[in-house]
Protein backbone atom coordinates (compact mmCIF):
# COMPACT_ATOMS: atom_id res chain seq x y z
CA UNK A 1 0.00 0.00 0.00
CA UNK A 2 1.37 3.64 -0.86
CA UNK A 3 1.33 5.94 1.73
CA UNK A 4 0.15 9.15 -0.16
CA UNK A 5 -0.29 11.09 2.96
CA UNK A 6 2.46 13.53 2.39
CA UNK A 7 1.98 14.23 -1.25
CA UNK A 8 -0.23 16.86 -2.11
CA UNK A 9 -3.95 15.33 -3.79
CA UNK A 10 -3.82 17.26 -7.72
CA UNK A 11 -7.77 16.99 -7.63
CA UNK A 12 -7.52 19.13 -4.88
CA UNK A 13 -5.70 21.72 -5.97
CA UNK A 14 -7.81 22.02 -9.17
CA UNK A 15 -10.69 22.08 -6.95
CA UNK A 16 -9.21 24.79 -4.87
CA UNK A 17 -8.11 27.04 -7.63
CA UNK A 18 -11.63 27.06 -9.35
CA UNK A 19 -13.51 27.92 -6.33
CA UNK A 20 -10.62 30.38 -5.74
CA UNK A 21 -11.71 31.78 -9.23
CA UNK A 22 -14.94 31.81 -8.80
CA UNK A 23 -15.04 33.72 -5.66
CA UNK A 24 -12.83 36.50 -6.95
CA UNK A 25 -14.54 36.56 -9.92
CA UNK A 26 -16.65 39.60 -10.74
CA UNK A 27 -19.61 38.02 -12.80
CA UNK A 28 -19.76 35.31 -10.01
CA UNK A 29 -20.03 37.90 -7.52
CA UNK A 30 -22.72 39.69 -9.43
CA UNK A 31 -24.47 36.44 -9.60
CA UNK A 32 -24.19 35.36 -5.78
CA UNK A 33 -25.74 38.96 -4.87
CA UNK A 34 -28.43 38.58 -6.92
CA UNK A 35 -29.35 35.18 -5.04
CA UNK A 36 -29.07 36.81 -1.71
CA UNK A 37 -31.37 39.13 -2.94
CA UNK A 38 -34.16 36.64 -3.98
CA UNK A 39 -33.71 34.83 -0.71
CA UNK A 40 -34.17 37.72 0.91
CA UNK A 41 -37.86 37.91 -0.74
CA UNK A 42 -38.79 35.19 1.24
CA UNK A 43 -38.78 36.79 5.27
CA UNK A 44 -39.92 40.49 2.78
CA UNK A 45 -42.66 38.38 2.06
CA UNK A 46 -43.81 37.26 5.46
CA UNK A 47 -43.34 40.70 6.71
CA UNK A 48 -46.12 41.84 4.30
CA UNK A 49 -48.01 39.21 5.74
CA UNK A 50 -47.59 40.53 9.29
CA UNK A 51 -48.53 43.53 8.64
CA UNK A 52 -51.64 42.42 6.59
CA UNK A 53 -52.40 40.33 9.78
CA UNK A 54 -51.51 42.83 12.23
CA UNK A 55 -53.90 45.59 10.45
CA UNK A 56 -56.45 42.52 10.32
CA UNK A 57 -56.50 42.83 14.33
CA UNK A 58 -56.69 46.58 13.98
CA UNK A 59 -60.34 46.03 11.72
CA UNK A 60 -61.87 43.38 14.55
CA UNK A 61 -60.65 46.18 17.46
CA UNK A 62 -62.57 49.14 15.15
CA UNK A 63 -65.50 46.29 14.87
CA UNK A 64 -65.65 45.65 18.36
CA UNK A 65 -65.52 49.10 19.85
CA UNK A 66 -68.21 49.54 17.20
CA UNK A 67 -70.47 46.95 18.59
CA UNK A 68 -70.17 48.07 22.16
CA UNK A 69 -70.02 51.92 21.53
CA UNK A 70 -73.15 52.09 19.08
CA UNK A 71 -71.94 50.61 15.63
CA UNK A 72 -69.55 50.55 13.03
CA UNK A 73 -71.00 53.20 10.76
CA UNK A 74 -74.61 54.85 11.03
CA UNK A 75 -77.05 55.98 8.43
CA UNK A 76 -80.17 58.02 8.73
CA UNK A 77 -83.45 57.76 7.23
CA UNK A 78 -85.84 60.05 7.00
CA UNK A 79 -88.28 61.53 8.23
CA UNK A 80 -90.87 60.10 6.18
CA UNK A 81 -94.54 59.25 6.89
CA UNK A 82 -95.06 55.34 6.74
CA UNK A 83 -98.89 54.09 5.70
CA UNK A 84 -99.04 50.81 6.51
CA UNK A 85 -102.47 49.19 4.42
CA UNK A 86 -104.00 46.09 2.88
CA UNK A 87 -105.27 47.29 -1.01
CA UNK A 88 -108.56 44.69 -1.51
CA UNK A 89 -109.84 43.78 -5.07
CA UNK A 90 -112.18 41.41 -6.48
CA UNK A 91 -112.10 39.38 -9.67
CA UNK A 92 -115.53 37.98 -10.04
CA UNK A 93 -115.96 35.83 -7.01
CA UNK A 94 -112.14 36.15 -6.39
CA UNK A 95 -110.81 38.22 -3.73
CA UNK A 96 -107.85 39.43 -2.75
CA UNK A 97 -105.87 40.97 -0.55
CA UNK A 98 -102.52 42.48 -0.70
CA UNK A 99 -100.41 44.34 1.24
CA UNK A 100 -100.00 47.81 0.21
CA UNK A 101 -97.63 49.93 2.41
CA UNK A 102 -96.39 52.85 1.05
CA UNK A 103 -93.78 55.85 2.39
CA UNK A 104 -94.55 60.04 1.41
CA UNK A 105 -91.87 62.01 1.59
CA UNK A 106 -91.55 65.63 2.68
CA UNK A 107 -91.46 68.53 0.42
CA UNK A 108 -88.48 69.93 2.23
CA UNK A 109 -86.22 68.51 4.22
CA UNK A 110 -83.41 70.24 6.12
CA UNK A 111 -80.85 68.37 7.95
CA UNK A 112 -78.11 69.45 10.14
CA UNK A 113 -75.56 67.35 11.46
CA UNK A 114 -72.61 68.03 14.11
CA UNK A 115 -70.49 65.47 15.50
CA UNK A 116 -67.91 65.49 18.32
CA UNK A 117 -65.15 62.83 18.24
CA UNK A 118 -63.18 60.94 20.71
CA UNK A 119 -61.02 57.70 20.95
CA UNK A 120 -61.38 54.57 22.14
CA UNK A 121 -58.75 52.11 23.04
CA UNK A 122 -58.52 48.00 22.54
CA UNK A 123 -55.36 47.02 23.43
CA UNK A 124 -52.75 48.77 21.46
CA UNK A 125 -55.09 49.96 19.20
CA UNK A 126 -57.25 53.49 19.37
CA UNK A 127 -60.27 54.36 16.94
CA UNK A 128 -61.99 57.10 17.04
CA UNK A 129 -65.76 57.39 17.79
CA UNK A 130 -68.34 60.21 18.04
CA UNK A 131 -71.04 61.72 19.56
CA UNK A 132 -73.61 63.13 17.02
CA UNK A 133 -76.77 65.82 16.95
CA UNK A 134 -78.88 65.91 14.45
CA UNK A 135 -81.53 68.84 14.00
CA UNK A 136 -83.84 68.54 11.32
CA UNK A 137 -87.25 70.18 9.69
CA UNK A 138 -89.25 68.19 7.58
CA UNK A 139 -92.45 69.90 5.40
CA UNK A 140 -94.78 67.38 4.48
CA UNK A 141 -97.87 67.96 1.73
CA UNK A 142 -101.66 67.23 2.72
CA UNK A 143 -102.79 63.33 2.56
CA UNK A 144 -105.81 62.30 1.85
CA UNK A 145 -107.12 58.48 1.46
CA UNK A 146 -110.13 58.40 0.02
CA UNK A 147 -109.93 54.53 -1.67
CA UNK A 148 -112.41 52.54 -0.27
CA UNK A 149 -110.68 49.64 -1.25
CA UNK A 150 -107.56 50.32 0.87
CA UNK A 151 -107.70 49.66 4.50
CA UNK A 152 -105.46 51.75 6.44
CA UNK A 153 -103.29 49.45 9.59
CA UNK A 154 -101.00 52.35 10.89
CA UNK A 155 -99.84 56.18 10.30
CA UNK A 156 -96.30 56.28 11.74
CA UNK A 157 -93.21 59.17 11.03
CA UNK A 158 -90.45 57.16 10.76
CA UNK A 159 -86.98 57.79 10.98
CA UNK A 160 -84.33 55.14 10.15
CA UNK A 161 -81.11 54.44 11.83
CA UNK A 162 -78.29 52.19 10.87
CA UNK A 163 -78.13 51.04 14.87
CA UNK A 164 -80.39 52.84 17.46
CA UNK A 165 -78.64 51.51 20.50
CA UNK A 166 -77.24 54.74 21.33
CA UNK A 167 -79.88 56.86 20.28
CA UNK A 168 -82.21 59.59 22.23
CA UNK A 169 -84.47 61.43 20.87
CA UNK A 170 -84.76 65.12 22.30
CA UNK A 171 -87.70 66.16 20.59
CA UNK A 172 -90.19 65.33 17.95
CA UNK A 173 -92.47 68.27 17.43
CA UNK A 174 -95.26 68.35 14.56
CA UNK A 175 -96.82 71.32 14.04
CA UNK A 176 -95.44 72.80 17.17
CA UNK A 177 -96.65 69.71 19.19
CA UNK A 178 -94.39 67.49 21.15
CA UNK A 179 -95.12 63.56 20.21
CA UNK A 180 -94.08 61.10 22.51
CA UNK A 181 -96.28 58.33 21.63
CA UNK A 182 -92.79 55.98 20.09
CA UNK A 183 -93.54 52.29 18.51
CA UNK A 184 -91.67 49.53 18.32
CA UNK A 185 -87.92 50.54 17.42
CA UNK A 186 -87.12 47.15 15.59
CA UNK A 187 -88.17 47.72 12.26
CA UNK A 188 -89.43 45.23 9.66
CA UNK A 189 -87.98 46.93 6.62
CA UNK A 190 -84.23 45.64 6.96
CA UNK A 191 -83.21 48.34 4.51
CA UNK A 192 -83.73 51.09 7.61
CA UNK A 193 -82.06 48.67 10.39
CA UNK A 194 -83.70 50.41 13.10
CA UNK A 195 -86.30 53.03 13.73
CA UNK A 196 -87.55 55.61 15.35
CA UNK A 197 -91.06 55.92 14.87
CA UNK A 198 -94.07 57.97 16.36
CA UNK A 199 -97.93 57.16 15.37
CA UNK A 200 -100.00 59.33 13.47
CA UNK A 201 -103.47 59.70 12.74
CA UNK A 202 -105.32 60.41 9.52
CA UNK A 203 -106.76 63.79 10.47
CA UNK A 204 -102.98 64.97 11.44
CA UNK A 205 -102.19 64.40 7.64
CA UNK A 206 -105.29 66.65 6.09
CA UNK A 207 -103.13 69.65 5.62
CA UNK A 208 -99.72 70.77 5.48
CA UNK A 209 -97.29 69.71 8.25
CA UNK A 210 -94.46 70.79 9.59
CA UNK A 211 -92.09 68.40 12.03
CA UNK A 212 -89.18 69.39 14.16
CA UNK A 213 -86.72 66.81 15.54
CA UNK A 214 -83.69 66.70 17.52
CA UNK A 215 -81.77 63.16 18.00
CA UNK A 216 -78.89 62.69 19.94
CA UNK A 217 -76.91 59.12 19.17
CA UNK A 218 -73.06 57.92 19.01
CA UNK A 219 -71.66 56.04 16.19
CA UNK A 220 -67.96 55.00 15.03
CA UNK A 221 -66.39 54.73 11.76
CA UNK A 222 -68.75 56.97 9.16
CA UNK A 223 -72.22 58.33 9.26
CA UNK A 224 -74.30 59.00 5.85
CA UNK A 225 -77.66 60.74 5.18
CA UNK A 226 -80.21 59.44 2.80
CA UNK A 227 -81.65 62.75 1.28
CA UNK A 228 -85.31 61.73 1.08
CA UNK A 229 -87.17 65.02 0.43
CA UNK A 230 -88.10 66.39 -2.57
CA UNK A 231 -85.39 69.24 -1.94
CA UNK A 232 -82.86 68.19 0.84
CA UNK A 233 -80.50 70.47 1.92
CA UNK A 234 -77.84 68.61 4.27
CA UNK A 235 -75.36 70.21 6.26
CA UNK A 236 -72.49 68.32 8.31
CA UNK A 237 -70.27 69.88 10.90
CA UNK A 238 -67.54 68.02 12.73
CA UNK A 239 -64.08 68.41 14.78
CA UNK A 240 -62.48 65.21 12.94
CA UNK A 241 -59.90 66.75 10.27
CA UNK A 242 -59.42 63.81 8.15
CA UNK A 243 -62.76 63.17 6.75
CA UNK A 244 -63.17 60.89 3.50
CA UNK A 245 -66.23 61.91 2.43
CA UNK A 246 -69.02 59.51 0.82
CA UNK A 247 -71.59 59.60 -1.77
CA UNK A 248 -71.87 60.51 -5.74
CA UNK A 249 -73.64 63.81 -5.30
CA UNK A 250 -72.03 66.73 -5.96
CA UNK A 251 -71.38 68.75 -2.71
CA UNK A 252 -72.21 72.89 -2.57
CA UNK A 253 -69.60 73.55 -0.38
CA UNK A 254 -66.37 71.81 1.76
CA UNK A 255 -64.37 73.69 4.27
CA UNK A 256 -61.45 71.32 5.87
CA UNK A 257 -59.23 72.88 8.71
CA UNK A 258 -56.96 71.23 11.35
CA UNK A 259 -59.59 71.93 13.34
CA UNK A 260 -62.59 69.79 11.87
CA UNK A 261 -65.01 70.52 8.75
CA UNK A 262 -67.98 71.39 7.53
CA UNK A 263 -69.62 70.28 4.45
CA UNK A 264 -72.76 70.50 2.66
CA UNK A 265 -75.00 68.76 -0.06
CA UNK A 266 -78.27 70.21 -1.91
CA UNK A 267 -80.17 67.02 -3.49
CA UNK A 268 -83.50 67.47 -5.62
CA UNK A 269 -85.65 64.68 -6.06
CA UNK A 270 -84.51 63.85 -9.67
CA UNK A 271 -81.22 62.46 -7.61
CA UNK A 272 -83.26 60.94 -5.27
CA UNK A 273 -84.56 57.76 -7.67
CA UNK A 274 -87.64 57.18 -6.32
CA UNK A 275 -90.89 59.24 -6.25
CA UNK A 276 -92.67 61.54 -3.54
CA UNK A 277 -95.14 58.73 -2.64
CA UNK A 278 -93.76 55.32 -3.27
CA UNK A 279 -94.25 51.67 -2.25
CA UNK A 280 -92.11 50.33 0.23
CA UNK A 281 -90.64 47.87 -1.88
CA UNK A 282 -89.60 49.88 -4.90
CA UNK A 283 -87.65 52.51 -1.90
CA UNK A 284 -86.34 49.18 -0.45
CA UNK A 285 -84.97 47.93 -3.78
CA UNK A 286 -83.05 51.53 -3.90
CA UNK A 287 -81.43 52.15 -0.83
CA UNK A 288 -81.65 48.16 0.05
CA UNK A 289 -78.76 46.93 -1.94
CA UNK A 290 -76.72 44.67 -0.07
CA UNK A 291 -78.58 45.02 3.24
CA UNK A 292 -77.48 42.43 5.64
CA UNK A 293 -79.23 42.83 9.32
CA UNK A 294 -78.00 41.26 12.02
CA UNK A 295 -81.07 40.14 14.45
CA UNK A 296 -78.55 39.53 17.72
CA UNK A 297 -77.64 42.86 17.72
CA UNK A 298 -80.75 44.04 15.79
CA UNK A 299 -77.65 46.15 13.21
CA UNK A 300 -77.91 46.44 9.70
CA UNK A 301 -75.15 46.84 7.20
CA UNK A 302 -75.80 47.87 3.36
CA UNK A 303 -73.51 48.44 0.40
CA UNK A 304 -72.34 51.91 -0.11
CA UNK A 305 -73.59 52.18 -3.77
CA UNK A 306 -77.30 53.35 -2.86
CA UNK A 307 -78.23 56.53 -2.46
CA UNK A 308 -76.49 58.22 1.02
CA UNK A 309 -74.17 61.17 1.16
CA UNK A 310 -71.85 61.70 4.49
CA UNK A 311 -67.97 60.59 5.58
CA UNK A 312 -66.07 58.09 7.09
CA UNK A 313 -64.01 59.07 10.18
CA UNK A 314 -61.10 56.84 9.26
CA UNK A 315 -57.94 58.46 8.14
CA UNK A 316 -56.71 57.11 4.76
CA UNK A 317 -53.32 57.51 5.43
CA UNK A 318 -53.19 55.12 8.20
CA UNK A 319 -49.63 53.78 9.97
CA UNK A 320 -50.12 50.57 8.45
CA UNK A 321 -50.93 51.47 4.92
CA UNK A 322 -47.48 53.55 4.63
CA UNK A 323 -45.59 50.42 5.93
CA UNK A 324 -46.79 48.03 3.29
CA UNK A 325 -46.00 51.10 1.20
CA UNK A 326 -42.29 50.63 2.27
CA UNK A 327 -42.77 47.21 1.95
CA UNK A 328 -43.35 47.29 -2.23
CA UNK A 329 -40.29 49.55 -2.31
CA UNK A 330 -38.03 47.61 -0.28
CA UNK A 331 -37.33 45.09 -3.33
CA UNK A 332 -35.52 47.79 -4.76
CA UNK A 333 -34.57 49.12 -1.51
CA UNK A 334 -32.35 45.43 -0.63
CA UNK A 335 -31.33 45.61 -4.47
CA UNK A 336 -29.51 49.28 -4.33
CA UNK A 337 -27.65 48.79 -1.07
CA UNK A 338 -25.88 45.21 -1.70
CA UNK A 339 -25.46 46.01 -5.41
CA UNK A 340 -23.66 49.38 -4.07
CA UNK A 341 -21.63 47.31 -1.66
CA UNK A 342 -20.73 45.22 -4.32
CA UNK A 343 -19.64 48.24 -6.55
CA UNK A 344 -17.61 49.57 -3.74
CA UNK A 345 -15.80 46.47 -3.28
CA UNK A 346 -15.01 46.50 -6.64
CA UNK A 347 -13.83 50.41 -6.75
CA UNK A 348 -12.03 50.24 -3.23
CA UNK A 349 -10.61 46.03 -3.99
CA UNK A 350 -11.85 45.58 -0.32
CA UNK A 351 -13.23 41.94 -0.28
CA UNK A 352 -17.15 41.05 1.40
CA UNK A 353 -17.77 37.56 2.32
CA UNK A 354 -20.62 36.03 0.73
CA UNK A 355 -22.35 35.67 4.06
CA UNK A 356 -21.47 39.27 5.25
CA UNK A 357 -23.77 40.55 2.44
CA UNK A 358 -26.49 38.05 3.58
CA UNK A 359 -25.94 39.72 7.28
CA UNK A 360 -26.29 43.13 5.51
CA UNK A 361 -29.36 41.68 3.49
CA UNK A 362 -31.25 40.67 6.57
CA UNK A 363 -30.47 43.60 8.59
CA UNK A 364 -31.95 45.29 5.53
CA UNK A 365 -35.06 43.19 5.99
CA UNK A 366 -35.91 43.38 9.78
CA UNK A 367 -35.71 47.49 9.01
CA UNK A 368 -39.69 46.98 7.72
CA UNK A 369 -40.26 44.44 11.26
CA UNK A 370 -38.77 46.80 13.52
CA UNK A 371 -40.43 49.83 11.90
CA UNK A 372 -43.84 47.92 12.28
CA UNK A 373 -43.03 46.81 16.00
CA UNK A 374 -42.31 50.59 16.72
CA UNK A 375 -45.03 52.47 14.59
CA UNK A 376 -47.84 50.14 16.87
CA UNK A 377 -47.05 51.92 20.02
CA UNK A 378 -44.98 55.50 19.31
CA UNK A 379 -46.67 56.39 15.82
CA UNK A 380 -44.87 56.11 12.22
CA UNK A 381 -42.97 59.43 11.85
CA UNK A 382 -41.25 58.49 15.15
CA UNK A 383 -41.12 54.83 14.30
CA UNK A 384 -39.24 55.36 11.16
CA UNK A 385 -37.02 57.65 12.71
CA UNK A 386 -35.97 55.52 15.01
CA UNK A 387 -36.00 51.74 12.97
CA UNK A 388 -33.71 54.26 10.59
CA UNK A 389 -31.29 55.09 12.81
CA UNK A 390 -30.91 51.62 14.94
CA UNK A 391 -30.39 49.68 11.13
CA UNK A 392 -28.34 52.25 9.86
CA UNK A 393 -25.93 52.35 12.94
CA UNK A 394 -25.90 48.54 13.15
CA UNK A 395 -24.98 48.04 9.38
CA UNK A 396 -22.35 50.74 9.18
CA UNK A 397 -20.64 49.47 12.39
CA UNK A 398 -21.11 46.12 10.96
CA UNK A 399 -19.38 47.35 7.44
CA UNK A 400 -16.43 48.71 9.75
CA UNK A 401 -15.56 46.06 11.97
CA UNK A 402 -15.23 44.42 8.40
CA UNK A 403 -13.29 46.55 6.43
CA UNK A 404 -11.46 48.66 9.27
CA UNK A 405 -12.00 51.63 6.41
CA UNK A 406 -12.85 54.97 7.46
CA UNK A 407 -14.06 55.92 4.04
CA UNK A 408 -15.96 52.79 3.31
CA UNK A 409 -17.85 53.14 6.31
CA UNK A 410 -19.13 56.97 6.09
CA UNK A 411 -20.06 56.14 2.51
CA UNK A 412 -22.32 53.35 3.54
CA UNK A 413 -23.69 55.09 6.52
CA UNK A 414 -24.26 58.40 3.68
CA UNK A 415 -25.95 56.07 1.72
CA UNK A 416 -28.11 54.73 3.86
CA UNK A 417 -29.29 57.75 5.27
CA UNK A 418 -29.86 59.40 1.96
CA UNK A 419 -31.90 56.09 0.72
CA UNK A 420 -34.20 55.84 4.45
CA UNK A 421 -34.64 59.79 3.83
CA UNK A 422 -36.14 59.11 0.17
CA UNK A 423 -38.47 56.48 0.67
CA UNK A 424 -39.81 58.43 3.84
CA UNK A 425 -40.57 61.20 1.11
CA UNK A 426 -41.44 58.56 -1.03
CA UNK A 427 -44.30 57.38 1.20
CA UNK A 428 -45.16 60.84 2.06
CA UNK A 429 -46.58 61.36 -1.58
CA UNK A 430 -49.84 60.37 -2.99
CA UNK A 431 -50.37 61.64 -6.28
CA UNK A 432 -46.35 61.56 -7.47
CA UNK A 433 -45.29 58.77 -5.23
CA UNK A 434 -44.81 56.87 -8.73
CA UNK A 435 -42.69 59.85 -10.27
CA UNK A 436 -40.77 60.40 -7.28
CA UNK A 437 -39.45 56.10 -6.85
CA UNK A 438 -38.87 56.67 -10.69
CA UNK A 439 -36.74 59.47 -10.56
CA UNK A 440 -34.75 57.86 -7.60
CA UNK A 441 -34.18 54.84 -9.04
CA UNK A 442 -32.88 56.35 -12.06
CA UNK A 443 -30.17 58.36 -10.56
CA UNK A 444 -29.43 55.02 -8.70
CA UNK A 445 -28.94 53.26 -11.67
CA UNK A 446 -26.86 55.90 -13.17
CA UNK A 447 -24.60 55.61 -10.19
CA UNK A 448 -24.43 52.03 -10.72
CA UNK A 449 -23.53 52.42 -14.22
CA UNK A 450 -20.84 54.80 -13.56
CA UNK A 451 -19.73 52.28 -10.61
CA UNK A 452 -19.83 49.08 -13.53
CA UNK A 453 -18.26 50.94 -16.71
CA UNK A 454 -14.86 49.28 -15.70
CA UNK A 455 -15.90 46.34 -15.34
CA UNK A 456 -14.47 44.06 -18.35
CA UNK A 457 -10.90 45.74 -16.97
CA UNK A 458 -12.09 44.35 -13.47
CA UNK A 459 -12.33 41.08 -14.48
CA UNK A 460 -9.43 40.47 -15.99
CA UNK A 461 -7.50 41.81 -13.33
CA UNK A 462 -9.24 39.82 -10.88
Amino acid sequence: MTDTSDHPNPDDSWLRRNISHFGASVTFRFVLVIAIVLALMIPLFLVSALVLERSQYLENATQEIGIGWGGSGQRIVGPFILVRAEQETTTGTTRVVRNDDRAYMPKQLNLDHATTHTMKSRGIYKVPVFRATLDASATFPAIEFDDSSRRIESISLVLGITDGRGLRADSILWNGVELTDFTDPYSSQTFLGNTLQVDLTEDMLLEASEVELRLKFRGSRSFVVVPVGDTSNITMRSDWPHPKFIGTLPDVSEEISSTGFEQSWTVHKLARGFDSDASVDAIADRLGTGAIYDPVYHNTTWSRSGLAVGYDVLNLNTDYRDIRRAITYGLFFVVLTLVSILCLELVSKIKFHIVQYGVVGIGLVLFFLTLLALTEHIGFVAGYVLASFILTAMNTTYVWFITRTKNITITIGIFLVMLYSALYFILQLDNYALLAGVALLLVLLGGLMFATKNLQRLEQES
